[in-house]
């Protein structure tokens, strides 16, 4: 008998990983991709000898299975640390860049003295945040957003200035809009089980500790050498025959013995995009899950990188990069110093640097502007800020996300239930990818992997 034949729409990472553990599982997959690209928005590309990311530049060390994939690949040798020894970066407030406070674990201070000399809050914003073990937190019924969940710890100005940048730029999203349980489920669990998240994360650290004198605490991230892009190239490559490249899917149908896919019979789907472009193809299926589909809100964001000649520079930042401290005031939401994060990204004789750009304000230009609205824009803001940065870079590369950063909003878990309970009623059907159970690339390759499983 012919194994169980399952098409997968979307050949980003979540799709490609879904076909490759089910093809591990001795099952055949067909993944319909509408580009000739697979990967989503894991891109590289090189340029005057630099190698450049225009999505993730880095897997979360402590999400192990994207690095569990990569192992089974065979791509042992390519997994880079970060360079732990410069990781460190700045928040940008009043067009200054300061440093993080030390001894803070994510927001979370750990140590007072940094607290109480950091220019990024004021005498009262420092007393608000040190007083957090001292106070009682009663978490509400429901979901919290990530804004309220700080503020109820730590004040407005931590929100602002430190957890803000931080967090909320991981996901692209407005922290009075982020479920708290959607996005960092971690936090609550500290509070629930300490009371205190400077207690709580006490308790990590000293775990973390003993890891880490037991030789067992690895980096904070983790790239592959020859850019993030080898990971879906690989993929691709072992997956070939069960690939559709430049298939855009116009028609599914459910059937009695399960789905119809451009008019090929399929035992299951699944669908591995976006959820409002999930939404269109469910228009005549099931109205209902394409109003669920439809809901979910996105924002745009887009990636600068920029190269430029060693020798122009007039000093060389130190650390990792900065975030923007909120509201953002200008077109830039953050920049890492490529080079000083990872190894083997640079030449000898040039510095690059990739800027974040987006922020409330943004979405119009990034979907419909010319790339000159964005690109003089994102340079003058970091020139004023670093005045070092030459005025021209050799070489650039822009790489838009339109409405790329799915709304992780209120409510997003009791969302992604409906989704799963209606998705049931219809039948061998499932959805995953970065619209619904995380964005990291690990967080997509769980998921395609729980699906097998």
């Amino acid at each position: 008998m012919s194994s169980p034949k399952t098409a997968i729409i979307g050949g980003g990472i979540a799709g490609l990983s879904a076909a490759w553990f089910l093809k591990e599982a001795g099952k055949t997959p067909t993944v319909f991709e509408a580009t000739d690209h697979f990967g989503g928005k894991i891109i590289s590309k090189r340029m005057e000898g630099c190698l450049l990311e225009g999505g993730p530049d880095s897997l979360l060390t402590e999400k192990p299975w994207a690095l569990q994939l990569c192992r089974e690949l065979g791509l042992e040798s390519e997994l880079l640390p970060s360079n732990d020894g410069q990781r460190s970066f700045s928040i940008l407030h009043n067009q200054r860049l300061h440093p993080f406070p030390a001894g803070c674990k994510l927001f979370i201070p750990q140590k007072i003295t940094p607290i109480l000399t950091t220019p990024l809050l004021s005498p009262s914003g420092k007393a608000r945040m040190l007083m957090e073990p001292f106070l009682k937190h009663r978490a509400p019924e429901g979901d919290e957003s990530l804004a309220d969940f700080t503020r109820r710890h730590f004040g407005q100005q931590t929100l602002d200035r430190l957890a803000g940048p931080l967090l909320g730029g991981i996901y692209g999203g407005d922290p009075e809009d982020m479920s708290m349980s959607a996005t960092f489920p971690r936090l609550q669990g500290l509070e629930k089980k300490h009371g205190s998240l400077v207690k709580g994360m006490a308790s990590m650290m000293r775990d973390a500790q003993k890891r880490s004198r037991a030789g067992t605490a690895p980096s904070l991230f983790t790239s592959l050498k020859s850019g993030m892009q080898i990971l879906p190239d690989t993929l691709t490559s072992k997956l070939d025959g069960f690939l559709r490249p430049n298939h855009p899917v116009n028609h599914i149908q459910k059937t009695s013995s399960g789905w119809s896919v451009d008019g090929e019979d399929f035992e299951q789907l699944i669908i591995a995009l976006p959820a409002r472009h999930a939404a269109t193809l469910f228009t005549e299926v099931d109205t209902s899950l394409s109003t669920l589909l439809s809901q979910q809100q996105s924002s745009s964001s887009a990636t600068l990188s920029l190269v430029f000649d060693r020798k122009d520079l007039e000093s060389i930042p130190s650390g990792f990069g900065f975030m923007s401290a909120h509201p953002l005031t200008s077109i830039l939401v953050g920049c890492t110093w490529t080079g000083n994060k990872f190894q083997f990204r640079e030449t000898e004789n040039r510095f690059v640097c990739r800027l974040f750009l987006g922020g409330p304000d943004m979405n119009n230009i990034i979907l419909t502007g010319e790339d000159h609205e964005l690109i003089q824009p994102a340079l003058d803001a970091l020139r004023t800020i670093c005045p070092f940065i030459p005025e021209q870079p050799l070489a650039h590369w822009l790489q838009r996300w339109p409405n790329g950063n799915p709304g992780y909003t209120l409510g997003h878990l009791d969302w992604v239930r409906k989704i799963k309970t209606q998705a049931d009623t219809l039948g061998n059907l499932h959805f995953c990818g970065s619209s619904y159970g995380g964005v990291s690339v690990s967080d997509c390759v769980k998921q395609a992997q729980e699906l097998v499983s």
